[in-house]
């Protein structure tokens, strides 16, 4: 009975009655939306990190363009990006269509991937500009990611109805998907005091990008004897069973990133290249390795994460966990003690028995 009722939790459907739009993963290393702007196929990089949706100024000629006489300027880690903002109708995933949806058109240089054919869909928590599940024919803002590395990925909006068990994180900071982390393991070792401080959840280009500091424990500890450096890129030994699990700890939740997530794709037949960076800044970005281990929900209006844990047994925080085990153990032992009292009074009859035959 106890081990049916685990198996029930470890095996519980990972789907949810939202409506959602599929998600096209590129080689595990960005996911996008099929989109569809006057008549013309492109797909948006799905980037919780930007608060513009960017495309290249080429759209301007579309028939339904409107201008709207303002500049669009910015500079991300990897590249810098301008334009100018106007209007146009969107199609996403050819289902869902956006009257009029504001845009910046533009160039970006040194941006991957960025062309004529892929864009930035900026659904950051910036009030100051609208992302496009924001449009008033939504009855609700949160949206939610789901991507999983060898099966369906998902993005989630007009998220109404809860019914999972969610747990809900308040933000940092009003210009980033942040929240704080309560402790941090490197399989069973405790790193707490390294990774201390919070987490920015950023669904764009961003791996795991660590601070120095932990990225040079983690170096010394776990990759070097397996990894090398080759342009400031990471390439391992393709068996990620040799490399460590991550586990994560929010107020209420608890998240593994096992090995495999940060391995996105083979570099040739003996190398991969690890989704592990550094930065110089004194925050941890859990980016794509971290949303492809759960379900992530993005309350803009009240400035507030929420962690899907689905029933997961490796994701329920670990009060409730411990608190599980104990029930269990308690339950184990009575039954055990119910056992051991029966078998001794099945000894006494029989030993009575006995005593009347012999009389």
């Amino acid at each position: 009975m106890i081990c049916f009722f685990f198996f029930i939790i470890l095996n519980q459907a990972n789907t949810h009655n939202w409506p959602y739009l599929p998600v096209i993963s590129y080689y595990n290393i960005a996911f996008m939306l099929e989109a569809e702007i006057h008549n013309t196929q492109l797909f948006f990089i799905i980037d919780t990190g930007s608060s513009v949706t960017m495309i290249e100024s080429i759209y301007k000629q579309s028939q339904t363009f409107q201008n709207l006489n303002q500049t669009y300027e910015q500079q991300y880690d990897l590249g810098k990006c301008k334009g100018i903002f106007g209007m146009d109708r969107l199609v996403l995933s050819k289902q869902l269509y956006i009257p009029q949806f504001t845009m910046a058109y533009g160039t970006c240089q040194k941006m991957p991937f960025f062309d004529q054919y892929i864009g930035l869909m900026g659904l950051s928590n910036r009030f100051q500009v609208k992302h496009v599940f924001e449009d008033q024919q939504f009855h609700s803002s949160i949206f939610g990611l789901e991507f999983r590395k060898n099966n369906e990925s998902r993005l989630y909006y007009n998220i109404t109805n809860i019914e999972e068990k969610v747990t809900w994180h308040q933000l940092n900071v009003d210009h980033r998907w942040m929240i704080k982390m309560l402790g941090v393991y490197i399989d069973n070792q405790d790193v707490t005091d390294i990774f201390t401080g919070s987490a920015f959840l950023d669904s764009g280009y961003s791996c795991l990008v660590l601070t120095q500091n932990q990225f040079a424990y983690i170096w010394e500890k776990n990759l070097k004897s397996l990894c090398k450096i080759i342009d400031k890129s990471i390439y391992c030994d393709c068996n990620y069973n040799n490399f460590p699990n991550f586990t994560i700890y929010f107020e209420g939740a608890k998240i593994i990133i096992e090995s495999q997530n940060y391995f996105p794709y083979s570099y040739n037949d003996k190398l991969c290249k690890l989704c592990i960076s550094q930065h110089n800044r004194d925050y941890l970005i859990l980016g794509l390795p971290f949303i492809m281990s759960t379900t992530v929900l993005f309350d803009k209006t009240n400035q507030k994460i929420g962690l899907v844990d689905s029933f997961d047994i490796h994701q329920i925080s670990p009060i409730y966990f411990h608190l599980q085990l104990i029930m269990v153990g308690t339950l184990t032992l009575v039954i055990i003690f119910y056992a051991s009292q029966k078998e001794r009074t099945f000894v006494k009859v029989d030993i009575e028995l006995r005593n009347l035959e012999y009389l």
